[in-house]
């Protein structure tokens, strides 16, 4: 022991609105004298994860983004484009993060992304902050791709939805949060009901097997009743995630 580059990395995965419930998993892991020294993260968990690798706190974090909108598109109707803009969501990282690329961070942190051009996850660890946070959660179908150098990106989700690759040689223990298990849905409404659940399902199978290479999982219970895209209930989200690493033993 001793010898890998960082005691404790978490990899936070995808999940939309569910991404609430990783800020209170961690909040109770700080409270554990737990906290990360590099963040992976994809989708929501790239949202979270750039808020606490720039030095601020779940509750904080919690505090800045619970009433922005953001992942709150449940009620609204496709627009005439057939692509929601998540535009909102950069504008936010580059007003409250005052560090605008990933390698200015305090904690080292690193972006799943899809390359769309080439059908390749990419793994970022430099470049603009807000842009790359974009990409990541830029779920296909629902919302428009990002540009960035002339190549398109969606999110890092459609590949590797728990990214701990970029990781895991180099931590003693790793924290894996995992947010999207899937419901059983009788009836679906519209197109983004359909298009969320094709995302679902095709990034289920995959996740599955990067947490047997987590040390620590958590899926909390009871988020199969949170649609992913619904970010109205982030503090019962929040509180979710707390309670479930609350009453988790861990021996390290």
């Amino acid at each position: 022991m001793g010898s890998k580059k960082y005691k404790y990395g978490f990899v936070l995965g995808g999940g939309g609105a569910r991404g609430f419930s990783h800020l209170g998993a961690i909040q109770a892991l700080i409270e554990k004298a737990i906290k990360p020294d590099v963040i992976s993260g994809v989708s929501a968990g790239s949202i979270a994860g750039a808020f606490l690798a720039s030095g601020l706190t779940p509750n904080e974090t919690l505090e800045l983004l619970k009433n922005k909108g953001v992942f709150n598109f449940s009620k609204i109707h496709f627009p005439i484009s057939g692509l929601l803009s998540l535009d909102g969501l950069e504008k936010e990282i580059d007003n409250n993060i005052q560090f605008k690329n990933i390698e200015d961070l305090p904690t080292p942190f690193i972006v799943a992304v899809t390359n769309l051009n080439d059908g390749v996850i990419e793994y970022k660890s430099s470049g603009p902050l807000g842009r790359t946070v974009l990409s990541s959660s830029s779920i296909p179908i629902l919302f428009k791709p990002v540009e960035m150098n002339g190549i398109q990106y969606v999110d890092g989700g459609v590949i590797d939805n728990l990214p701990i690759a970029p990781i895991i040689d180099d931590c003693e223990t790793i924290f894996g949060f995992s947010i999207m298990p899937i419901s059983k849905i009788k009836r679906f409404e519209n197109l983004i009901q359909i298009a969320q659940r094709m995302f679902q399902v095709s990034i289920s199978k995959q996740a599955e097997n990067n947490k047997k290479l987590c040390d620590y999982v958590f899926e909390p219970k009871g988020l199969r009743k949170f649609d992913i895209l619904d970010g109205s209930k982030a503090d019962q989200l929040f509180e979710i995630g707390y309670n479930e690493v609350k009453k988790t033993e861990i021996n390290l």
